[in-house]
């Protein structure tokens, strides 16, 4: 492979490992710092500004961030192709669409419901439960994933 092809496959696999490596922060912070305090402090008065303008620049974010994660996994695919690393890039696959499939078709219509303000306090922790145990299964998934990618590193430097 040449010096110019290689850049591009290890600026792609650090993309990739960036990517994974936010989504992991995210996730385990919300899990253990945000979510244990959410229902006993979150309130109808003030759920709004705790979850709503942040999960709005969150979308905004990973609108950009995750288009590119798919690019660099296409590249990481094609220069692991019959290597015994393929299943890497592979495994990417429902480990990055199963939490946006989680997020478009779940989530969103929590959190359109939240935005247009919930009025009903016992609603509201209903919401806050199916809410945080939808982005705990993100989490779970996005562990898996990060271990993934730090295993094909680990493998990749010992090769």
């Amino acid at each position: 492979m040449s010096s110019f092809k290689q850049t591009v496959v290890d600026i792609s696999n650090a993309y990739i490992f960036f990517c994974a490596s936010i989504y992991l922060g995210m996730f385990w912070s919300l899990h253990f710092f945000w979510f244990p305090n959410y229902p006993s402090t979150l309130n109808l008065s003030n759920y709004y500004d705790a979850i709503i303008p942040q999960t709005t620049l969150a979308t905004k974010f990973f609108f950009i961030t995750i288009p590119i994660m798919i690019v660099c996994l296409v590249i990481m695919l094609i220069s692991e192709w019959k290597t015994k690393f393929m299943w890497v890039p592979l495994a990417w696959i429902p480990g990055l669409f199963a939490p946006v499939i989680i997020q478009q078709a779940f989530i969103e219509k929590i959190n359109d419901e939240f935005s247009a303000g919930v009025s009903d306090e016992a609603r509201l922790q209903v919401l806050l439960d199916d809410w945080m145990y939808l982005n705990d299964l993100r989490w779970i998934i996005l562990t898996i994933m990060w271990g993934v990618t730090m295993y094909f590193f680990i493998a990749k430097a010992k090769k």
